[in-house]
């Protein structure tokens, strides 16, 4: 009796270390998972910001096209409306 309470209590302490071990990887494949995740939206959110950024430039050639397009009507016409 007295060898197997020894063994008993080092097979509970083995039980609880595989248990802890097995939590431990769950919640590290949970975390891996959500940073793959985050990953993907972060590369989404540069995606569109840099797409915002084409179109600003856009708008801004377009700005100056019509700016120039204006002034050049008003000198014609003596800047007279």
């Amino acid at each position: 009796m007295t060898n197997s309470n020894p063994q008993r209590w080092t097979d509970d302490r083995l039980d609880a270390l595989a248990a802890s071990t097995q939590s431990l990887l769950e919640a590290t494949q949970a975390n891996t998972k959500a940073i793959g995740e985050n990953s993907e939206l972060m590369q989404k959110v540069i995606e569109g910001q840099l797409a915002m950024q084409t179109l600003h430039g856009q708008l801004a050639e377009q700005t100056l096209q019509l700016k120039r397009a204006v002034d050049y009507l008003l000198s014609k016409d003596g800047g007279q409306s």
